[in-house]
């Protein structure tokens, strides 16, 4: 059974928390974000759990569902906007060549970060390859493909300089939730004699 994670925009103010939006045309509410658990980063992990006395009749109408008792919950999530991580989903490093021609066919493997090494983690095996030469795997093997795979080893050779996106990092969710949150930044509803706070919202199921 699948597992979602979906992320709204919310406002907090004297009332408590409640949903702000993306609306379409009908009045519909739809999440900036929904992505599966096989796909989705550990962003939910820094949201907060809001408390009763926070939620708002209109937060539990749009985000709550009615459980096997028959009562209506909201079982919501909320992180303030301005504590949306700001780090680079912009990934650079040294990756392994073969990964590099497998991402370039698709863009959105995330094996390609398996493997990333630092450039201190790079310089030391270019030493070593060139004080030791290369690593070659001389032992008994009953498999030829074996034996290839393991006397590729881990050579610097092996390796090329390399930047890509990680659409599957926190950064990247925060970076698209941060550029929707942007759009609905009212300047009366959150800048003026009263602001509320911009927040956004986490359900999950």
């Amino acid at each position: 059974m699948s597992y979602y994670y979906q992320y709204y925009l919310g406002i907090k103010d004297k009332e408590g928390i409640k949903p702000f939006g993306p609306y379409d045309c009908n009045g519909k509410l739809y999440p900036i974000i929904e992505r599966s658990r096989s796909f989705a980063s550990d962003l939910h992990d820094d949201f907060y759990v809001i408390s009763d006395n926070l939620k708002t009749e209109k937060l539990i109408k749009e985000l709550g569902y009615e459980d096997c008792n028959g009562n209506i919950v909201a079982e919501v999530k909320y992180l303030p906007f301005n504590e949306l991580p700001n780090g680079d989903y912009i990934k650079s490093g040294y990756f392994l060549i073969e990964d590099v021609k497998s991402w370039e066919k698709d863009k959105y493997n995330d094996d390609l970060f398996y493997n990333m090494i630092s450039p201190d983690v790079y310089a030391e095996l270019l030493r070593n390859e060139l004080t030791f030469g290369k690593n070659v795997f001389d032992g008994e093997v009953e498999d030829e493909s074996e034996k290839e795979e393991l006397s590729k080893g881990l050579n610097a050779s092996d390796y090329m300089r390399f930047a890509a996106p990680d659409y599957s990092s926190k950064e990247y969710e925060a970076e698209l939730i941060r550029q929707v949150a942007l759009m609905f930044d009212d300047w009366d509803i959150f800048h003026g004699k009263e602001p509320a706070e911009m927040v956004i919202l986490e359900t999950e199921g």
